[in-house]
């Protein structure tokens, strides 16, 4: 369902019922409203996120792990991208504290990194969480239009995300 409110943010709950296959009615027994819902697809998204990053959170500061993260995100995209889209849900405090400490996770590999040099160690963390959104957002999106291959977004997000996308100097 999130997909259907991904695609049409001010979908009804009849359309949502509609493009899930089932009836207005069997949505309505589940869900009396559409906040209700829209708050049922966020914990599940959250769950989803919590699980991918619950992977690989003990990943070393490597660039295998910062890849093994960015997969997991990516993976988790249409989840990732209902939760970041609908503001609504911030005034959810249970969501906003699972999505606080399920952030924190992902700065402690992020930090990792740092640690070992592969991340500026003067890159506030909010900007680091804030990028690996951003590219997480971006390659997710990509692989849903068809724009990249699956398999090929965590490591053109990793690049991105150590190299950015400025040229690299040659070898002279």
């Amino acid at each position: 369902m999130a997909e259907v409110l991904l695609a049409q943010p001010g979908a009804s709950l009849a359309e949502v019922a509609e493009a899930a296959g089932i009836s207005r009615t069997t949505l309505h027994k589940h869900y009396a409203t559409r906040d209700e819902l829209v708050r049922a697809v966020g914990l599940r998204a959250t769950e989803i996120w919590e699980q991918a990053v619950d992977r690989v959170a003990d990943e070393p500061g490597t660039e295998a792990g910062l890849r093994g993260l960015l997969a997991a995100m990516i993976e988790s995209g249409p989840q990732l991208t209902f939760l970041w889209r609908n503001p609504v849900l911030d005034e959810d405090h249970e969501l906003t504290q699972r999505y606080i400490d399920v952030e924190k996770r992902c700065l402690s590999v992020l930090n990792r990194a740092q640690s070992q040099g592969l991340l500026a160690a003067s890159t506030p963390d909010w900007w680091l969480l804030q990028t690996m959104f951003a590219l997480v957002y971006t390659a997710a999106e990509a692989v849903q239009y068809g724009k990249l291959a699956p398999l090929d977004a965590p490591d053109l997000a990793l690049g991105t995300l150590l190299h950015g996308v400025g040229a690299r100097e040659s070898a002279s």
